[in-house]
């Protein structure tokens, strides 16, 4: 019998396929193409990927079928040829604030392993260098002293950051230690003592204490590692001989002045997902809610007693509460007025309300308005400020997770921002565990490097011959791990970066490392647009990846628009010939040289060259009016000032990571959003903004979803639906029986809808160890709407009729209509056209979504008025052919008297531009500066831009 040397599809009818059949080539790289939306994902992914699973999780236990969601058979006769599957797709999907490079990667695991290994710790006073030692080595070192001699054993304390002295006493307690030492003085737990909060102290806690005796090393051993254990987060111990030990007893062991031994490490010692690890404000996520200032005063104009601040921070009804009572006694002894303007008030006194009096005590008045004299009248007490008692009730929220009334978790929203933490800065970890270095450097600052730098650092280590045997094959896994990375062009990353600050394009590229370092071979990967984020100068690293998969014995699958990609593929198959209901069907297969040859494929013209995006015969000049940058300091961002030319189209462009999204994402639309609409965000790091006046509104077009529930769809979102209900309700039979509008909407119940299925048309059963199973609603037959609305018709189609039109047949439709006729033919315009009218926003890709948003804004726009469009590599999905309708539509934009910036790779959409910003030269610590700017013609004879050298190539074209 041979092997099967082919992937066999028959019969595929899922989502717009019409029924057809492939076979695809195994052991090589195959490109699945065609216009946007003509049913590339739905085989690539919903048919070959969706069964390849299926078939699997049908393999497995029936314990194990019981704790994982089943997957739905695809609509397809039958798939032959099917090897073990995986999707590498540019869906983020996480976005854990834990998740990291290094946690995705699993190179914090092997970074973990190699400190707990070979970790240096240094004593908490001095520095001095400490080893790690087991309990068995402490207690045989220990038992080495005379008998007779007594030892403590002891531990550091800290203060928990922004608590005061009594809540790490608390905690303290709970733990059941009852002895400390305060600057080397007794102090008891059992007893109520206050500490001057002002002052730092050098605490440590009595953990145990015992007399040496003849033969007691298991003893003494089993009590050190009990020390151990009810420390907990701690790995530094204290061994003190009570009266005092010669100095040999400490060299080379420990600290010799301060006596601190460093605990056996574990890998969860450096884990910050490990709450005994993690540091104590953020949780381990680095970042942590800070209360902004600004954020409390909702009416500056205002007085204090006529409501200039937030209800929730300082309610004016409660006449007799704590804070009436502060407030007031606040403004007898530093004399200001409560009834003066906030905004009058000197800022001395602002500094005084948010960030208190910082230890000084205030004496208690009772205001002249209160009803009973208040519990606190009478005592001196210090003001803390309203910002860190509101940081203090969101400590006690997150670690306790529960709320008060006075504290509700969409406060933080409202009055706080994220920013690094302040305890740990951004590192996730408590300080102990910073303090143990490898090369003199900790395991954040590992995290924080570039990979490069991290490969150059990790090969120049040197360690101790006890564990160099152990280091060495730790680090070369980590080496050839990070090495992949950078190969496949994420040289500029770090393993210490956000998950959920990758765009989908490099959280993609990483997996592909990850499978790569696999070495598995004979599976079939399925992968979405691989090229997606990529610089021109970068795309070939990663065409080399995939081949290197091909290689090594596996079946890639790529569903792909890029004519570089194409062009390297083994097998290509086109499917089309339109989007939509125009699509589904092979249009062409075969090698490139074969597609670039039959007249009926549309990607066949542009590899030969027969059709191509043109280079704009002239482009539009300069204004007099600009938005000035100035100090751009965020991420990268190298203090740059800039000038940025409205009423035209330009392009921001530059190598992966050198800084593009910082600039145009985080500085200028926040702030612009800040100055035009006071929105409560903030906006990154930099000095001045000017020229938010010269616009009237900030769109931030991205390819977010249009809608969140399976009832949302391109109709309402562009706002035709309301109109459309508006004339079905103004028809004499819905006038008959009392409709309104509101009624034939798909969310409003007791109305036209079906309220079987909710308006959702289909039921859906949940059923064990097998998917869910999706059927038609017996009572409506699919169409949404109870039988009584179906009888309301509007030139002869029902509600129902008109969702199910496509975008091209309600043109027609409703060709008398002229707001509708409007709407609706700039979404043909757009490539659109094939999109149903009721079609479930939740089925759409991003970039279907961003166009439809585009859409809206194209068809709203009002004479007179100069909008700012922002666009984020808006070529995502689309073809070619979609491309240029894409161009059409931002032109248009800008000749109506807008200005439209996108940041783009895709070569096509950068010499059409009218201006160029590049952001270079290089990623990560390397970019961050302008490496050039001006027309597309200009920046193509800067040498130093990676973008003008592609540039040339195809402007001369």
């Amino acid at each position: 019998m041979t092997v099967r040397s082919t992937i066999e599809i028959s019969g595929a009818k899922q989502n717009n396929l019409k029924n057809i059949s492939v076979e695809i080539p195994r052991d090589k790289l195959t490109v699945i193409t065609g216009v946007s939306g003509s049913g590339k994902s739905s085989l690539a992914f919903d048919v070959i990927y969706g069964e390849g699973q299926r078939r699997f999780l049908d393999s497995i236990s029936t314990f194990a079928k019981s704790r994982i969601s089943q997957l739905k058979k695809a609509k397809v006769d039958f798939v032959r040829g099917l090897s073990p599957v995986i999707a590498i797709e540019q869906k983020k999907l996480n976005n854990n604030p834990r998740s990291t490079v290094g946690t995705v990667t699993d190179i914090n695991d092997y970074l973990r392993l190699l400190y707990a290994t070979a970790g240096v710790g240094q004593c908490p006073e001095c520095t001095h260098p400490l080893k790690q030692l087991s309990a068995a080595q402490i207690a045989e070192h220990a038992a080495s002293l005379p008998t007779g001699t007594v030892i403590e054993l002891r531990a550091p304390v800290h203060k928990v950051f922004g608590e005061e002295y009594s809540y790490t006493f608390n905690q303290l307690r709970e733990k059941g230690f009852k002895q400390l030492l305060v600057d080397g003085e007794p102090f008891s737990l059992a007893e109520k003592k206050e500490l001057d909060e002002s002052r730092n102290y050098r605490i440590e806690l009595v953990i145990d204490r015992f007399t040496l005796r003849p033969d007691m090393f298991i003893q003494l051993t089993k009590t050190i590692e009990a020390a151990m254990l009810a420390l907990e987060e701690d790995i530094l111990i204290k061994v003190e001989v009570v009266g005092g030990a010669d100095a040999s007893f400490y060299r080379n062991f420990g600290c010799p002045e301060h006596h601190y031994f460093l605990c056996d490490m574990q890998p969860f010692h450096f884990s910050f997902n490990t709450p005994a690890s993690a540091c104590h404000t953020c949780m381990g996520v680095g970042m942590s809610y800070v209360v902004e200032p600004r954020f409390l005063v909702v009416a500056p104009e205002k007085s204090i007693n006529r409501g200039a601040f937030k209800n929730t921070v300082y309610n004016l009804s409660s006449k007799d509460s704590y804070r009436s009572v502060m407030m007031y006694s606040l403004a007898e002894k530093y004399q200001f007025s409560l009834d003066t303007p906030f905004c009058d008030l000197p800022k001395a006194v602002h500094e005084l309300l948010f960030y208190g009096t910082k230890g000084e005590v205030v004496p208690m008045v009772q205001p002249p308005n209160s009803v009973k004299r208040n519990w606190l009248v009478g005592r001196d007490r210090p003001f803390w400020g309203f910002v860190h008692e509101m940081e203090s009730w969101y400590r006690n929220y997150i670690r306790k997770s529960t709320t008060t009334e006075a504290f509700e978790p969409n406060f933080i929203k409202e009055c706080m921002i994220e920013k690094v933490c302040p305890e740990c800065r951004g590192a996730r970890l408590k300080q102990q565990r910073l303090q143990v270095t490898i090369g003199g450097k900790n395991i954040d600052e590992l995290g924080r490097m570039q990979l490069p730098e991290l490969n150059r650092f990790l090969e120049s280590l040197d360690f101790d011959e006890t564990v160099r045997e152990v280091s060495e094959s730790i680090i070369r896994e980590i080496h050839s791990r990070v090495t992949l990375l950078i190969e496949i062009g994420l040289h500029y990353i770090s393993l210490g970066r956000r998950s959920d600050t990758i765009s989908g394009g490099e959280m993609q590229r990483i997996k592909m490392s990850t499978q790569i370092s696999s070495e598995l071979m004979g599976m079939l990967y399925v992968m979405d647009e691989p090229s997606i984020g990529l610089h021109p100068r970068d795309s070939g690293r990663v065409i080399e990846t995939m081949k290197k998969l091909r290689d090594i014995g596996n079946t890639v699958i790529v569903v792909e628009h890029d004519l570089e990609t194409i062009q390297c593929a083994d097998h290509v198959i086109e499917i089309g010939p339109g989007p939509g209901i125009h699509g589904g069907q092979i249009v062409a297969e075969g090698t490139v040289e074969a597609i670039a040859s039959e007249p009926a494929s549309v990607t066949g013209r542009y590899l030969s060259g027969k059709a191509k995006i043109p280079v704009p015969k002239k482009r539009r000049h300069l204004g007099d009016h600009f938005l000035t940058i100035q100090g751009a300091r965020e991420n990268n961002l190298k203090n740059i000032d800039l000038d940025i030319p409205l009423g035209v189209f330009l392009c921001v462009t530059g190598v992966s990571g050198s800084g593009k999204s910082s600039l145009v994402n985080e500085i200028l639309y926040k702030q612009l959003k800040i100055d035009k609409t006071g929105a409560r965000i903030m906006a990154g790091e930099h000095d001045f903004l000017f020229g938010a006046d010269l616009l009237n509104h900030i769109i931030n077009i991205d390819q977010t979803p249009i809608g969140r529930n399976s009832k949302s769809n391109p109709a309402t979102y562009i706002g035709i639906y309301d109109k459309i209900r508006d004339l079905f309700a103004a028809l004499p039979e819905a006038m008959d029986r009392g409709y309104q509008p509101i009624d034939f909407s798909l969310t409003h119940a007791n109305g036209t809808r079906c309220e079987h299925c909710s308006g959702d048309g289909i039921i859906v059963t949940s059923l064990q160890f097998m998917a869910d199973i999706e059927t038609i609603c017996p009572v409506c037959k699919g169409m949404r709407f109870s039988e009584e609305g179906l009888e309301i018709k509007y030139r002869g189609k029902s509600i129902a009729d008109v969702l199910e039109m496509t975008v091209e047949e309600a043109c027609e439709f409703f060709r008398d209509n002229r707001y509708l006729r409007h709407k609706l033919e700039i979404m043909d315009e757009l490539g659109l056209g094939y999109m149903r009218l009721g079609q479930s926003s939740t089925t759409l890709s991003g970039g279907e979504a961003q166009r439809v948003k585009l859409a809206y804004e194209l068809s709203k726009i009002k004479k007179g008025s100069h909008n700012l469009y922002i666009l984020d590599e808006p070529t995502t999905g689309l073809h070619l052919a979609d491309i240029q309708k894409l161009l059409l539509s931002l032109n248009k934009l800008v000749d109506k008297g807008h200005s439209v910036i996108v940041i783009e790779h895709h070569l096509d959409v950068i010499k059409s531009a009218d201006y160029l910003i590049d952001i270079g030269p290089e990623g990560g610590t390397g970019g961050g500066a302008v490496v050039a700017e001006g027309t597309p013609e200009q920046v193509a004879r800067v040498e130093g831009s990676h973008t003008g050298r592609y540039l040339r190539t195809v402007l001369a074209e």
